[in-house]
């Protein structure tokens, strides 16, 4: 299983580098702010992609050159293919919001912009509770249809690349009806800790579906 894992981190250092710094600009833009939840949403934004790129190139290299083929005529448990996935998702998590919180924190540190307050341990929290339950949804249909899902990453890759867009527009409606104020008085830190309980059960049990699914479906 940790061979499977380390395949997934070598494949990640290969990702679309113009992708990666669609993901840093739009953090970026999140220092430029003076509203400060629109900023912690960039910041959010920027990990969310890191993320989705990570796991999204690393899945397509196996659908495209057929590994799971390949590492299935192998002797290995095909329980622990799984399990590779999810703790990869894990690292992916790590690993995505880590860069954002680095890169965020060296620009305020060194007084680029004016804007001194960058990205928090908060906003990797809420980055990871999302990332538990969307992947915990997304990967049984991954290990069910495979290569199938191809069209889905696509599309969701196209809403992420205009989601500064939408969420500008969302926030306007939000302040012109007045909601804005009460959503921001929202203790989410506090929601977040609750979440985060809710997302690894989920994430738990998606594991444990995703495992019986790839054990049934044939090569």
């Amino acid at each position: 299983m940790l061979n499977l894992v380390k395949k997934d981190l070598k494949l990640s250092r290969k990702i679309n580098i113009f992708g990666g710094i669609y993901a840093l600009f739009i953090a970026a833009m999140g220092l430029t702010m003076p509203n400060y939840m629109i900023a912690n949403l960039l910041y959010v934004l920027g990990m969310i992609i890191l993320i989705f790129m990570l796991v999204i190139y690393t899945n397509g290299y196996d659908d495209k050159y057929k590994s799971e083929i390949i590492i299935n005529s192998f002797p290995v448990d095909r329980q622990d293919i799984v399990k590779g996935k999810y703790l990869t998702l894990i690292l992916f998590i790590i690993l995505g919001s880590g860069i954002v919180l680095l890169f965020t924190k060296i620009i305020s540190v060194l007084n680029i912009v004016d804007n001194n307050m960058s990205a928090s341990l908060w906003n990797a929290l809420f980055v990871t509770n999302i990332s538990l339950i969307f992947y915990s949804i997304y990967y049984p249909f991954y290990f069910k249809i495979g290569e199938g899902i191809r069209s889905f990453n696509m599309i969701l890759w196209i809403v992420i690349l205009i989601g500064p867009s939408i969420i500008s527009k969302f926030m306007k409606k939000l302040e012109a009806i007045g909601q804005l104020e009460k959503i921001m008085s929202i203790n989410i830190n506090k929601l977040n800790i609750y979440l985060l309980v809710f997302s690894l059960i989920m994430f738990y049990i998606s594991l444990q579906i995703s495992k019986k699914i790839y054990l049934k479906r044939e090569f």
